[in-house]
């Protein structure tokens, strides 16, 4: 994904935010580099901010009339900090007339200067979801993503062990679908992976044995889900010789996978004739949601034996009379 330049950003959102060039294009080259958007150190977009800047600023009325009032060296602080090394543009929100010494800066820093019709809270609004989508990192991983009581699921496993299978059924369960095959995976914050169809992909299911299926055009409208934050992982995997003794029935902890970074909880299915995946992975999920809210089942069970062994201990240890 190239990075984006502030003339990209102009021409892509002018008509959605109403922007207009307030100085002559100074500064449209500068760029803001893929993966900026996780950058912990530097924000991407908010009000006037001096004290930490951010790539992006936007000055309304309210922080217009503040600088307008500081006395000459007071102003001249401000603007030096305003204009940090890591400042891309400026952004004037609400039509507001910009003072000189303030477009003088811009031009001499080569800091782009755009003036926008829409407030402040609006214009930051649009400008963090077009710069999280232009921005992310980005990565392709094989699986089938879907929704599953509204938590982004990622099913993968080796070829032909049964993903897009799997994935029928949790369809016509009344789960969603967003995508088979391919997924593209986006970072679009510090903690946040969203998942998404390729174009060319979009609605198509493959199942061994029937070829490609129109989920939209088979199951209706919603049974389809253009993205999703992922939030699990739950692979399929053959017990090597059909052997379901090799896995670990009470496992310790919860495994996870990195994904751009990011360590993304992973559940591992055995898969064996007989096994109902649906409703294996549905269960998957809803323990994934009690885990969420801090409820451990097998925490939980590992306590109670302790406690019920900690009582048999005890009466064993009473004298006889």
């Amino acid at each position: 994904m190239p990075d984006v330049s502030v003339q990209r950003l102009f021409d892509d959102t002018q008509e959605k935010n109403g922007l207009v060039w307030l100085t002559d294009g100074s500064g449209k080259d500068r760029i803001v580099p893929v993966g900026s958007l996780t950058d912990k150190n530097i924000g991407t977009i908010a009000h006037l901010n001096l004290t930490h800047p951010h790539r992006f600023q936007v000055l309304g009325q309210m922080e217009l009339t503040y600088l307008r009032s500081l006395r000459k060296e007071q102003l001249a602080d401000a603007l030096n900090r305003l204009f940090s090394d890591n400042l891309t543009a400026i952004f004037i929100a609400e039509n507001s007339e910009v003072f000189e010494p303030l477009k003088d800066m811009a031009v001499n820093k080569q800091v782009a200067l755009l003036g926008c019709s829409l407030s402040s809270a609006d214009l930051i609004n649009n400008l963090n979801y077009y710069l999280s989508q232009e921005l992310a990192e980005e990565t392709t991983v094989h699986g089938v993503f879907m929704v599953i009581l509204e938590v982004g699921v990622l099913i993968t496993g080796d070829s032909a062990v049964g993903k897009s299978e799997l994935a029928l059924e949790l369809i016509s369960r009344g789960h969603g679908f967003v995508a088979d095959d391919a997924v593209d995976l986006y970072k679009i914050g510090p903690e946040t992976i969203q998942g998404k169809c390729p174009p060319m992909l979009k609605d198509f299911l493959e199942v061994r044995g029937l070829g490609l299926i129109n989920i939209r055009s088979i199951f209706g409208e919603t049974a389809v889900r253009p993205r999703k934050n992922l939030k699990l992982i739950v692979h399929l995997e053959r017990p090597p010789g059909g052997d379901l003794s090799a896995f670990e029935r009470l496992p310790s902890h919860t495994p996870t996978h990195s994904i751009l970074g990011l360590d993304i909880p992973k559940v591992v299915l055995p898969v064996a004739v007989g096994r109902n995946l649906a409703v294996l992975v549905e269960a998957a999920t809803r323990n994934f949601i009690l885990m969420q809210r801090g409820i451990n089942s097998t925490q939980q069970f590992l306590d109670r034996q302790k406690e019920h062994m900690n009582i048999e201990h005890l009466v064993h240890k009473q004298p006889d009379n």
